[in-house]
């Protein structure tokens, strides 16, 4: 049965077909207008499909999609961030058909005012055109995204480079509780992400005799899950992981860590920078990084020249001096062939 109805706020509501609407007024003979439209345009079923849909189910339809592809779930979670804040600025109750050109910029200047960084307002928009796309293949979306979606928006990434040397880290490991020294150990050593870490459990230290490896339950997708080898120089941490696994739960990483970096005088970082610290030690022992990439869990070695494997400039001088000094290999002398005696 369809009504109108006031909110608490003042503003009306129009329940139709089972939906709740929000008319965008609090002016009740505008609200009887805008209820007569909305029955009008449902009589029509073709009308009806490219004129009703709203943008929250535009955007839950998407991440079904992205789930039936079979996207990993750190993906999946990605673009629960991005929904949320286009369905709060947008409005949930947003229908497709007014989502136009205004009201993407309105979107930008509103999240810019924020303080989201361009990157992020570029991923959300990708999320938005994305679902914009799947809709108009559904029938339900009749605008260009050519001319709705902002030109030449530049998504600028600029890669983390925050990574600590191995002295540095044995001084942090020292200002931590043994219980974060341990968590911090595991990154150090096996270049894993935070959630790997709350994942792991203590039969994935094959620390006795043999080769020492190392189960990392990486979760993001099918790569992150690894077994990788315990390397001489980060063996020190490795034992001192395995001794506190499986590990605490650790509800302020980021203000504990810092308050320890002060204490120990090393630089400011992050879980995520302990990772990148695991590529960049690599890095600067010469390991390739094709194989730093296998460590870290990446499906090539992209990832690592563009942020895990970045070379200080001390580090890299070493590195070209190493190779620069090494005598120039002769080339192999070839054989002459042998004369042919018939000849």
């Amino acid at each position: 049965m369809a009504r109108i109805y006031r909110h608490d706020n003042g503003t009306y509501y129009f329940q139709f077909r089972g939906k709740r609407r929000s008319l965008k007024t609090k002016d009740r003979e505008v609200a009887k207008l805008a209820a007569a439209n909305i029955e009008r345009r449902a009589a029509d079923p073709t009308y009806a499909a490219a004129h009703e849909a709203t943008l929250t189910e535009a955007l839950q339809e998407f991440v079904a999609q992205q789930r039936q592809r079979r996207k990993a779930e750190g993906t999946l979670k990605m673009y629960g961030f991005h929904l949320g804040h286009l369905a709060r600025v947008l409005g949930d109750e947003t229908l497709l058909v007014e989502i136009d050109a205004k009201a993407v910029d309105r979107y930008l200047l509103k999240r810019d005012g924020e303080g989201a960084e361009l990157s992020t307002q570029g991923k959300e928009l990708s999320t938005l055109r994305g679902a914009l796309r799947l809709a108009a293949r559904q029938g339900k979306y009749h605008r260009s995204l050519d001319a709705v979606m902002p030109h030449n928006f530049k998504i600028k990434y600029t890669p983390g480079t925050r990574a600590l040397t191995l002295a540095q880290a044995d001084a942090l490991i020292g200002a931590l509780t043994p219980k974060r020294a341990a968590v911090c150990a595991f990154i150090l050593a096996t270049g894993a992400d935070l959630k790997s870490v709350w994942l792991a459990e203590r039969a994935d230290f094959k620390m006795g005799k043999g080769e020492p490896q190392i189960l990392v339950r990486g979760s993001k997708n099918r790569h992150r899950w690894r077994t990788i080898p315990v390397l001489k120089p980060f063996a020190k941490l490795a034992a001192l992981a395995a001794a506190g696994a499986p590990f605490e739960p650790w509800g302020n990483v980021r203000r504990d860590m810092t308050l320890a970096c002060k204490k120990a005088g090393v630089p400011r970082v992050t879980p995520r920078d302990l990772r990148r610290s695991h590529g960049t030690v690599l890095r600067a022992m010469g390991v390739e990084p094709h194989l730093i990439s296998k460590m870290l869990g990446h499906r090539d070695a992209r990832m690592v020249e563009l942020v895990y494997g970045q070379l200080p400039p001390d580090a890299l001088g070493v590195l070209m001096r190493e190779r620069t000094s090494r005598p120039a290999k002769k080339p192999r002398a070839t054989k002459k062939p042998a004369k042919n005696e018939d000849q």
